[in-house]
């Protein structure tokens, strides 16, 4: 695709997604007109000056590229998390000029339209341009430089994913005898290969030895206007998406990135925590009162159980359950089993139905813990399980949660605590707001499917 066909698209796709703005302002308002009897010319100006700026606030974050190695699912979040932008000015401006409710619910569902028909374009428009370059009708023609097991790993990742639509031409190494790949040539024969081939971008995938030269070989690539990428001799050692930040004028690599490192990220969702846990504890309110007696008729002692967590940077916190089990002096270091004789009758049918973990919505409002995220453990266990299981306290990068991608697959409580992790650090480095909300109504059909037993 031709730099002059692609610029085609980008502006088709940002007109048509004005387009979508402005007829879902115009419908919704032709539904609620009877409500909107006030709105007159000057409030329909302001609206249709508000899809303008959305438009922009798109552009403004990115919205409109064709990266082929950016996954869906971050458009999607791009996609809500400019939306929401749109929306908080959009309420600000009504606030100014009206503060008629209805006409918070005309940009409430307007906003709301818009991200839902955009969405659905955006994944109608990607996996199409995925079938295109699979079918190598629009492949992007590279040179691989180096012949050393980053090149096949490369390779390898192009071959797994057509969708990229990347094509290599071939191979130039000083090794003579390849397999996987075209030989074109040796490193010292860049600049002569480059002419001859004119490929889109150059590879490199150099060993030690031979990246003693990698400035020479970028400048060829630049003189010859090609863009050069570096495959890191180190890059068996990053084990999770990485970056590279600027230490000065220096270029770091991050081995260890995480979504909610970044702090838009880290404050949306804050603010789910915030929302959710005020409507859940207003909601659940009535359940824990009964709850409350329930625990202290069942045996003797504190109805809230207080417990020694680590948190988020291996921070100790309390934790607050309703207490299932009767007081014995083994609740800070040993696990509870099924037919632990330590729970009471009422604590077992609280475990089984998630009643027990109501009062972490307050851990959640008050910050130390998050609605969605890795299960806290004991400090004891914690130190146990650093010693044996790989990549243990990467969980504790973000808030624990009272749920989480592991608690809705069914490992929770005296489960594999190796497949736990796993999954943990998997959503630690997937995350995204799309993946918390998944999660949050999953949650609700797990709740008695837990492997919980009555006391006989």
């Amino acid at each position: 695709m031709g730099q002059r066909n692609k610029n085609i698209i980008l502006w088709l796709s940002a007109i048509f997604d004005l387009f979508i703005n402005l007829l879902t302002i115009l419908v919704v308002f032709f539904m609620m007109h009877e409500y909107l009897q006030g709105f007159q010319k000057l409030e329909m100006g302001i609206a249709i000056g508000l899809t303008i700026v959305t438009s922009l606030i798109y552009v403004f974050f990115n919205l409109y590229n064709l990266k082929r190695f950016e996954k869906l699912r971050k458009k999607l979040a791009k996609t809500l998390l400019a939306q929401l932008v749109a929306y908080s000015i959009f309420l600000i401006v009504i606030t100014i000029f009206s503060q008629d409710k209805y006409y918070y619910i005309f940009a409430s569902i307007s906003a709301l339209i818009s991200f839902v028909l955009i969405s659905i374009k955006r994944i109608i428009t990607t996996k199409l341009l995925h079938v295109f370059r699979s079918r190598r009708s629009n492949d992007r023609e590279i040179i691989i430089v180096g012949y050393t097991s980053g090149a096949l790993a490369f390779a390898e990742q192009l071959s797994k994913n057509m969708h990229f639509g990347y094509n290599i031409i071939g191979c130039v190494c000083d090794e003579t005898d390849i397999e996987e790949f075209e030989r074109l040539g040796e490193i010292s024969e860049l600049d002569e290969i480059i002419k001859k081939h004119n490929p889109y971008e150059v590879v490199f995938a150099l060993d030690n030895a031979d990246s003693v030269n990698m400035q020479q070989l970028i400048s060829i690539c630049d003189t010859n206007g090609v863009r050069a990428l570096i495959v890191p001799v180190t890059y068996k050692y990053f084990k999770s998406k990485c970056q590279v930040d600027m230490i000065g004028d220096l270029p770091i690599i991050n081995t260890r990135t995480i979504p909610l490192d970044n702090i838009v990220n880290s404050a949306l969702k804050r603010l789910m925590d915030i929302f959710i846990s005020l409507i859940l504890i207003i909601v659940t309110l009535p359940i824990m009162l009964i709850a409350a007696i329930g625990v202290k008729l069942s045996s003797k002692g504190p109805v809230i159980f207080k417990q020694k967590r680590v948190g988020k940077g291996n921070k100790i916190f309390t934790m607050y359950k309703f207490r299932s089990m009767k007081v014995n002096e083994e609740s800070d270091t040993a696990w509870t089993t099924n037919n632990d004789p330590r729970k009471t009758r009422f604590g077992t049918f609280m475990r089984k139905t998630g009643i027990d973990e109501l009062p972490q919505l307050f851990n959640v409002l008050f910050g130390s813990m998050s609605i969605i995220g890795p299960r806290p453990e004991l400090p004891t266990f914690v130190e146990e399980y650093a010693k044996t299981i790989p990549l243990y306290r990467v969980k504790h990068q973000v808030k624990p949660g009272i749920t989480g991608l592991a608690q809705i697959y069914g490992f929770r409580g005296d489960t594999s605590i190796e497949k736990r992790i796993e999954l943990d650090i998997e959503y630690i480095e997937n995350w995204s707001l799309f993946s918390d909300i998944k999660i949050l109504f999953i949650t609700p059909f797990k709740m008695f499917n837990r492997n919980e037993k009555y006391e006989k």
